[in-house]
């Protein structure tokens, strides 16, 4: 794993995509470049190369757009679709679909001869086939998953082994565990017990990850060092974890190592940068989606009356109160019973208030807050004052979010969606620790880009 303005990223997977997109890339250009060629009556005896360039770029974002949306980009996921290709042949046939409308679309908006018919069609079926090229190969591209060796054979290397392999992308796998302290006896063919060299050399292992129990009984020191000098990769389980799962995991993490940790710092330069374009995407947002402001206040009104808006109290940067501003999409008398999370087909939820919450149009009047300062556009979800005293009794390290201003959208709502229960809510602390630690505008880019296909989709919404 390589770290990218703060943010750990995958080398191999980085090198499946650029793979992908250059024989994508060099697919649509050649099918494109025969679009006039192929013309039964050539308009110039040597062709422009604007249609097939235009044709290509089309053809490239429609394909890699519709992979983007079936999760194709997620390793762990295509290599799953890999037996049936469903999943594939779904993304291939919107990307198809999308280049359809424009065959038919935009030869009439264009100028005379600027995208012949024939280009959009040879770039389709170049892209189509360079996709299926590449996923076939995707083994072959990626390359098999690194091995990983687990010093401790507890309960805590035992997580992380799990983690690992649910959510991992593939691109690892644990061969073993090695017996480091008092009640790790072998209960596996998995575990070992004795020097970590002959170990490493029957399991061929690549990286050495201490999940020990206890560091203070029995933490083979001097065999670690000389891993390292063999070319061995050794860390510690807190920092992979970080690394290929994007979050910290609770009970991995000890709070007082965060003390000096290199992380949750943030520069003055960096919140002047941030707060600059929070204030324009802020402006830019509120005046483009006016609109659609104005038809949804209309569509709660007629639904369930007034008020169209709702007010609630939420605590943001440096444990600050303020009042957030929805559409409401709950009745009126919702909480006559108290306050409570909302749960998945809620009773309390309006008609309209499920449509808006599915397109997240109910969060555009907190774009006022973000104005006001009181919010980012990227940042945790804010909380409620009556359930933080809870929280932060269960999960103390809750209190860290308060180091940042809460966001419309964040890495923890991306990567976990809603919590609607204390264990919920510390899986999505997880997260939420994660972009604390390693806050950039890298990763608030991340966040927006992946933002749009949350939205799109719906996907997420209680």
């Amino acid at each position: 794993m390589v770290r990218v303005f703060n943010h750990w990223m995958s080398p191999r997977k980085a090198a499946f995509f650029v793979a992908e997109e250059t024989v994508l890339v060099l697919a649509l250009l050649a099918g494109a470049a025969l679009g006039p060629v192929a013309a039964p009556h050539p308009v110039e005896s040597h062709p422009d190369v604007a249609p097939a360039l235009l044709g290509a770029a089309l053809a490239a974002l429609a394909f890699a757009g519709s992979l983007y949306f079936g999760d194709l980009y997620d390793l762990h996921v295509a290599a799953k679709d890999r037996a049936e290709g469903r999943r594939l042949l779904r993304a291939l046939g919107a990307a198809v679909a999308a280049l359809a409308a424009a065959y038919l679309v935009l030869p009439h908006l264009l100028p005379m001869g600027w995208l012949p018919r024939g280009s959009l069609t040879l770039a389709a079926a170049g892209g189509a086939l360079a996709v299926l090229a590449v996923r076939a190969a995707m083994p072959a591209v990626v390359g098999p998953p690194i091995r990983i060796l687990l010093l401790g054979a507890g309960e805590r290397a035992r997580r992380l082994a799990r983690a690992i392999e649910e959510e991992a992308d593939q691109l690892f796998e644990v061969v073993g565990f090695v017996a480091a302290g008092p009640g790790e006896g072998p209960t596996s063919p998995l575990v070992f017990i004795g020097p970590l060299s002959p170990v490493i050399a029957r399991t061929r292992a690549q990286v050495v990850v201490v999940a020990v129990e206890d560091r203070r009984v029995g933490l083979p020191v001097n065999e670690l060092l000389a891993c390292r000098t063999r070319g061995v990769q050794v860390t510690n389980d807190v920092s992979f974890a970080e690394a290929t799962l994007k979050r910290i995991p609770l009970e991995l993490v000890r709070p007082s190592a965060l003390i000096f940790d290199e992380g949750f710092r943030v520069s003055r330069v960096k919140r002047a940068v941030k707060r600059a374009l929070d204030l324009a995407a802020a402006s830019a947002l509120l005046l483009l989606s006016a609109p659609a402001m104005l038809a949804t206040g209309v569509a709660i009104w007629l639904c369930d009356g007034r008020p169209v808006l709702y007010s609630q109290e939420r605590t943001g940067a440096m444990g600050r109160t303020y009042r957030i501003w929805k559409f409401r999409t709950m009745r009126r008398d919702a909480e006559r019973m108290g306050a409570a999370w909302a749960t998945d087909r809620d009773p309390r939820v309006l008609s309209i208030g499920r449509f808006l919450r599915r397109s997240r149009l109910d969060e555009l009047p907190q774009l006022w807050n973000v104005l006001r300062g009181e919010m980012s556009l990227v940042g945790p979800r804010p909380e409620r004052p009556v359930f933080l005293a809870e929280l932060k009794q269960h999960y103390p390290l809750f209190a860290m979010r308060e180091l940042v201003k809460p966001g419309l959208t964040g890495w923890a709502q991306l990567r976990y969606g809603y919590g609607s229960s204390i264990a919920e809510m510390g899986r999505k602390l997880e997260y939420d620790l994660y972009y604390i630690k390693n806050t950039s505008l890298f990763l608030d880019l991340v966040c927006i880009f992946h933002t749009a296909r949350t939205v799109l989709s719906g996907r997420g919404a209680r």
